[in-house]
């Protein structure tokens, strides 16, 4: 049976069968908050339902022979279950399979894939919808926008690390889908484990033990067994520590491979175009890039050396002039310069493009921030306490910098659509204050004023990722002065 479809906006729900069925589990009071304000759609259902993508939407039913639109009541008695529509003074019935309470509307939340109704001592209910329209109206309660306005994060968990927490990563390190976090300890030095549980909280499973002053980690399957492996940039060692992992949260044997001086950076990407994952690591002392070119075994050639601003702190990959070669940038902490690597797609790259930013930039992320398809750049500016976006035209250049001011001496920042309006959103982390700096997107590349989130003090890096399984951005942090990672999850 198909469904017609009247708007694009309304995608179809995970329903097969001819009957719309809520059990136990997802039956729950009806909240009175988090709605939003909604034009009337009518929508023809014929063997499964059709809702709008936003939060909240309130279904109703009504008589096939009526346009008019009716609220449903469904009411039981021992002796008959059925469902009551009233539309200009007439009755119909459809059969209720069963149903012990009665309410006046369901409400389906597209987050969670629950319904919610208006008494919570409901036990089970199955309706026919057989030939049925459904409407959508307006809910004159709360708008969500505002709501997700205020950033309604959780207060946040925190977890130990070792000492100096410097970077995180978020992936699937044991194939659950859920996502995990890895923290490298820079004055241990060791990577941390930490396996989500699914519902955002994590347990710490282990400690392995990398290379000296390591600053930095990153994650990718190196050796195409559908596991994840982490690359460790190991300061003092002056190389790439690799762990291959197993896929359930355990890995190899740690395998270093040489590059320049004191690297604080590194990331992956196929750069020459033969389906192998390449790696670019920043070397702070030497103010060079080292690009290893990768086998299909997570091996690497040695090294070529590119030449960098000064003391080059961070790195990015991505296609910067919509040419299908991968290239990358990074952040040149003493020129206050981004540098841009235009790739050939044979593992050479063009000269360097430097970009001015503010002072010091030290962390970057990459987004498109004014929904033009081109890869804009953010950068954290540690002296000056300042982040620059800098739009990208498409065609590997970008435009001057936007200035913005942050808490102070950001190292950090994250992006993400924080608040579910479809554009991206930047965060920052304060390294000395004991908060992180939350930009909003207007949605044309400008942000508004930063919102705070306290948060324990001294920030070494901050990531975004969901890791409640609820389409909600979350967000992660490190503290230096505390020694611990904290997820704040987000309830917008």
């Amino acid at each position: 049976m198909q469904i017609n479809q009247v708007s694009s906006e309304f995608p179809k729900l995970p329903i097969d069968s001819s009957t719309l069925s809520v059990s136990t589990a997802v039956l729950k009071p009806k909240p009175s908050w988090n709605k939003i304000r909604l034009a009337i759609f009518t929508v023809l259902l014929f063997a499964g339902v059709v809702i709008s993508t936003v939060t909240y939407c309130l279904i109703t039913r009504q008589n096939n022979s009526s346009s008019e639109d009716v609220e449903t009541e469904i009411s039981t008695s021992s002796t008959s279950k059925r469902v009551s529509t009233t539309a200009k003074g007439s009755t119909t019935e459809t059969s209720v399979v069963t149903a012990t309470c009665k309410y006046r509307s369901i409400e389906y939340n597209t987050r969670t894939n629950a319904f919610f109704v208006e008494n919570s001592t409901c036990t089970n209910l199955t309706l026919t919808t057989q030939y049925v329209q459904i409407f959508i109206h307006p809910l004159d309660i709360y708008n969500l926008a505002a709501q997700c306005q205020a950033l309604p994060f959780s207060n946040y968990q925190s977890y130990r690390t070792g000492n100096m927490p410097w970077s995180i990563i978020i992936a699937d390190l044991n194939n659950d889908d859920n996502q995990d976090i890895a923290v490298v300890n820079a004055n241990d030095p060791s990577v941390a484990i930490y396996l989500n549980y699914g519902d955002g909280t994590v347990r710490s499973t282990s400690y392995i033990l990398v290379g000296t002053y390591s600053v930095f980690v990153t994650a990718a399957d190196l050796n195409k067994d559908n596991a994840t492996d982490l690359i460790v940039a190991q300061a003092s060692a002056n190389s790439l520590g690799m762990l291959l992992g197993f896929g359930n949260g355990t890995f190899n044997a740690r395998v270093n491979f040489p590059v320049g001086a004191y690297p604080y950076g590194v990331s992956a990407a196929d750069f020459n175009n033969d389906s192998h994952l390449d790696l670019v690591a920043v070397n702070d002392h030497d103010d060079t890039a080292s690009i290893l070119l990768g086998f299909s075994n997570g091996t690497f050639q040695s090294y070529d050396l590119l030449p960098t601003g000064l003391d080059v702190t961070a790195v990015v990959t991505a296609d910067f002039n919509n040419d299908q070669f991968l290239d990358f940038a990074v952040t040149d902490y003493s020129s206050n310069t981004v540098s841009v690597y235009l790739g050939y797609g044979n593992g050479s790259f063009q000269q360097r493009q430097p970009y001015s930013t503010g002072r010091s930039p030290w962390g970057m992320a990459i987004a498109d921030f004014n929904n033009d398809n081109c890869m804009d750049i953010v950068t954290a500016n540690y002296d000056d306490s300042t982040m620059s976006v800098l739009l990208g035209n498409g065609n590997g250049t970008f435009r001057s910098q936007i200035v913005y001011l942050t808490g102070p001496y950001p190292m950090s920042v994250a992006v993400g659509d924080l608040n579910k309006d479809t554009k991206i959103d930047i965060v920052t982390g304060s390294s000395t204050g004991n908060f992180l700096s939350v930009f909003l997107n207007n949605g044309d590349g400008t942000f508004a004023k930063a919102k705070n989130l306290a948060t324990d003090a001294q920030l070494s890096a901050v990531a975004i990722a969901d890791l409640n399984g609820d389409n909600r951005p979350d967000i992660v942090t490190t503290s230096v002065s505390t020694k611990t990672l904290n997820i704040f999850l987000n309830s917008c």
